[in-house]
């Protein structure tokens, strides 16, 4: 078996600080298998390490955590695993999709290999690893606690040390919001964010969304990335979303006005009356800077500016108004949601009529129709009655004899019975015209002599 390169043990128990002693490895205090449960919450449970002293992972090959889970099912397809050589999360980061492993209620032991981590914020450095952390997101309250969290070789034996749930911290969530306007990186992913917990934003009413930032290195972008609204406090998630690659960025200041019923892509549970979450990233392959003004709020006929009608992120350079200014402002933006209101109402009211006129006359025309058809139908019916009572009469009418084939041989024996009936009358009358046609004959020869 590999030596174990690095162990940091979170314990609870005398018993367990001999027993992780005695093998060996190296502990650290403060702790125990802490639990962190949240309650009335639906959203990211994270427990983090800051390491006092830098592991150097150049020998060791796997990451080995235990950690307990409450309730799997809760969990919302989103979390992670990381560790990083920054002293903090997303920068010189590798990490892991805690929804690639199986989650088990209660205690889980995974054995991850450090070399398949997603880079994130360009790669850490393996020799000064600092920091750890896992969070994922729950639909409700759950507990989660860490055990240990070791490095070392394959198919290490951390057996021995195992321990039970130990004291768990009750904490009623307080909302906050968290914003990351600047993003820098020399490869893989570089982004902005705000996670706008404690103050979302009701977008039902707007048209558009109105997004400037700065670019700094856009040639190195690789057509890679997405810029992504969410009502879910996480990416990914009951999002809306538009591919980066769609939309023209330029070195400088960049102003996107983008259609919030057009996006390249919008999920079915997408929350228009709670967005609280912003991001843009692209993946860079050289230095590449963003930084966010602001993200905000608006009509189609609005411009860019400090005083559209909502704001997700306000800009850092938005002008510090005073309570008059404010007001005034307040004012002057409810008058005009009050016309649009007013103007929206009077848009539905005539597309309603114009409705109404289009089902009246479609029904008019479709009860002309019914007429017309029923009408048809009765002259059919009447047609074919009229042929029915002729043929009715021509069947009833009397049959006239009608010639047959035997009738001129009929004719013929009822001549000769005639004849018959005569008889020598008859014989002498034909005899007399044979004689006569004799006769004639001699005459002629006579004469030709």
């Amino acid at each position: 078996m590999k030596k174990l390169a690095f162990f940091l043990l979170l314990c609870v128990t005398a018993v367990l600080l001999t027993a992780a002693a005695s093998a060996g490895t190296v502990m650290y205090e403060g702790g125990g298998a802490n639990g962190l449960y949240r309650t009335g919450y639906t959203g990211a449970i994270n427990i983090e390490l800051h390491f006092k002293e830098p592991f150097n992972l150049n020998d060791a090959d796997y990451l080995y955590l235990r950690f307990y889970v409450e309730d799997p099912e809760r969990y919302a397809n989103n979390g992670q695993i990381e560790i990083t050589s920054s002293g903090r999360c997303d920068a010189e980061e590798y990490s892991w999709d805690v929804g690639s492993f199986d989650m088990q209620a209660g205690w889980n032991e995974w054995q991850i290999d450090l070399f398949t981590g997603h880079e994130s914020g360009g790669a850490p450095d393996m020799e000064k690893i600092n920091y750890f952390r896992i969070y994922f997101f729950t639909e409700g309250d759950n507990l989660i606690a860490v055990d240990y969290v070791a490095f070392g070789g394959e198919n290490e034996d951390f057996s021995s040390i195992a321990t039970e749930l130990g004291e768990v911290k009750r904490e009623v969530h307080v909302a906050s919001d968290k914003i990351s306007r600047v993003g820098k990186g020399s490869s893989g992913s570089v982004y902005m964010q705000a996670a706008m917990e404690a103050s979302p934003v009701n977008i039902a009413d707007y048209d558009c969304a109105f997004i400037r930032f700065k670019v700094d290195g856009i040639d190195h972008f690789t057509g890679d990335g997405q810029l992504e609204l969410t009502s879910s406090l996480s990416p990914d998630q009951k999002e809306m979303s538009w591919q980066a690659a769609n939309l023209d960025l330029q070195d400088g200041w960049n102003e996107l006005k983008l259609d919030l019923y057009a996006p390249d892509s919008l999920g079915g549970d997408f929350d228009y009356e709670k967005v609280n979450f912003f991001r843009l990233y692209m993946f860079t392959e050289g230095t590449l800077k963003l930084n966010l003004d602001y993200v905000g709020f608006g009509y189609e006929g609005d411009d860019f500016g400090y005083d559209l009608p909502a704001y997700l992120v306000v800009s850092e350079d938005a002008p510090e108004l005073t309570p008059e200014e404010k007001a005034a402002r307040e004012e002057a933006q409810r008058i005009a949601a009050e016309e649009r209101a007013a103007k929206k109402a009077e848009e539905e009211a005539a597309k309603a009529e114009a409705e109404r006129i289009a089902a009246e006359e479609a029904a008019q025309k479709a009860a002309e129709e019914e007429a017309a058809r029923i009408a048809a139908e009765e002259e059919a019916a009447k047609l074919a009655a009229e042929e029915a009572e002729k043929a009715a009469e021509e069947a009833a009418a009397p049959v006239e004899a009608e010639p047959t084939e035997n009738a001129p041989a009929e004719t013929a024996a009822q001549t000769a019975a005639d004849q018959k009936s005569s008889g020598c009358g008859s014989f002498i009358g034909t005899s007399a015209v044979v004689l006569l046609a004799v006769l004639g004959s001699a005459r002629i020869c006579v004469r030709k002599e």
